[in-house]
């Protein structure tokens, strides 16, 4: 029955019955509360790929419910992903970079997807199968400063396995998993380039940063980084802004187009691009 109340809602949502708009409002009053998708995962064709999507989860519901999610991000990677790149995605979640990625790169391409969280990590393995993609290489592995252990948590109440942090909330499952630094981790591997990291790790971003210093001075890849509250003085935002101005790194925003601008265009985005190279038409 859920799964027929699933495909209705989609049709809704597709014929514009209701508009995206309402999206949200109908997530926190319906589908979030009486938790109406628990449990179920349905195949969609997206971009050319086909996505096994657990539809309880909040990003995987825009998804499957509106046909996407952060589109404008999607769309800048196209900026710097031309074919043979190499893509390193820290905190890959079920593959959505990854995903869009591989198909930029072609066959030559090389990427390498980072999910610690096993349920994630199970999901971006199963999302690289059916489409069986070949130039993926993947790894359970958390990224920081350091190599050792660290725990992972995760609140189910709020159905958003995006927010798998290393804070301890109350009530929620722990995952303890091994964590590498980017630097120690190509030591021994070699890559003749590295063109896009992409980091969203849930406020661990800084921690990432550091252990990568060395990677970022020899290879000046460009960065799609996540960080959250961006307008408070907090320190960790301070600190990530100085590490990549120091490694002479410029900061643009991503406007609803997926084009960069060197001034702020939505203050609800939180998705921003440092690189150093330089661009002749920026909005």
């Amino acid at each position: 029955m859920r799964i027929i109340i699933a495909i209705i809602f989609r049709f809704l949502f597709k014929k514009d019955i209701l508009k995206n708009s309402s999206f949200f409002g109908i997530y926190k009053r319906i589908f979030k509360p009486l938790n109406l998708f628990k449990g179920i995962t349905m195949e969609i064709k997206y971009n050319q790929l086909q996505l096994i999507l657990h539809i309880e989860d909040w990003i995987q519901q825009n998804i499957y419910f509106l046909g996407e999610y952060e589109k404008p991000e999607l769309k800048t990677i196209q900026l710097f992903l031309k074919k043979d790149s190499t893509f390193i995605d820290l905190g890959a979640n079920f593959g959505l970079y990854t995903l869009n990625a591989s198909r930029l790169i072609g066959k030559k391409g090389n990427i390498i997807s980072f999910e610690p969280f096993s349920k994630n990590y199970k999901s971006l393995m199963d999302n690289i199968t059916i489409n069986n993609l070949q130039n993926v290489q993947t790894e359970k592995l958390a990224i920081g400063e350091k190599n050792g252990n660290i725990n992972l948590y995760y609140d189910e109440r709020e159905n958003n396995l995006g927010m798998v942090s290393t804070k301890n909330i109350e009530n929620s499952s722990k995952e303890q998993v091994k964590i590498v630094s980017i630097d120690s981790y190509l030591q021994n591997k070699y890559l003749s380039h590295i063109d896009l990291i992409k980091i969203d790790i849930e406020g661990f971003e800084y921690s990432a940063l550091k252990g990568m210093r060395a990677t970022l001075i020899r290879y000046k890849p460009t960065i799609l980084i996540e960080i959250l509250n961006e307008e408070e003085p907090n320190t960790n935002t301070r600190k990530i802004h100085t590490l990549l101005n120091d490694l002479n790194y410029s900061k643009y925003f991503i406007d609803d187009n997926g084009n960069l601008s060197k001034s702020e265009i939505n203050s609800n985005r939180f998705n921003y691009i440092f690189t150093t190279k330089t661009f002749a038409n920026i909005v």
